[in-house]
Formats: structure tokens, C-alpha cells, sequence
């Protein structure tokens, strides 16, 4: 299943913590950014699927051009 893609704006400051936590952790910034939206939509209620550490490891392979 393919994911699909959002833009959106962020604040300097939201970004340099994200780089500061990808250096600290090794966690790159939209994998921080996803797991802050689980937290949020949990937070209100929302039913969020698990994802497996299986599927975070495998992620989402190249599509192949013709």
C-alpha cells in the first residue's frame, strides 16, 4: 500500500529540535513526525493502527519505472 505524501509548514524552531533529535536518536524527522500525529490523534480519542516494528523496518520499497 502506498502512503501518500503531505506538505506542510513547520517553524524554525520545531525544525532545528527535530535535526537535534535525529542526531540525539537517529530517528529521521518525518518518522518523529509521524509518530507525533499518532500521539496527537490518540490523544483525542482517535483510533490509530498499530504499526508493526516488521513494516517500520521494511518501510516502503522504490517503485520500479518503465
Amino acid at each position: 500500500m502506498r502512503r501518500p505524501i503531505y506538505n506542510f509548514a513547520c517553524d524554525q524552531e520545531l525544525i532545528d529540535a527535530l535535526r537535534k533529535l535525529k542526531e540525539r536518536d537517529g530517528v529521521p524527522e518525518s518518522e518523529q513526525i509521524r509518530r507525533g500525529i499518532k500521539l496527537w490523534l490518540k490523544s483525542k480519542g482517535v483510533k490509530v493502527p498499530q504499526t508493526t516494528e516488521a513494516e517500520r523496518r521494511r518501510g516502503i520499497k522504490p517503485r520500479r519505472r518503465s
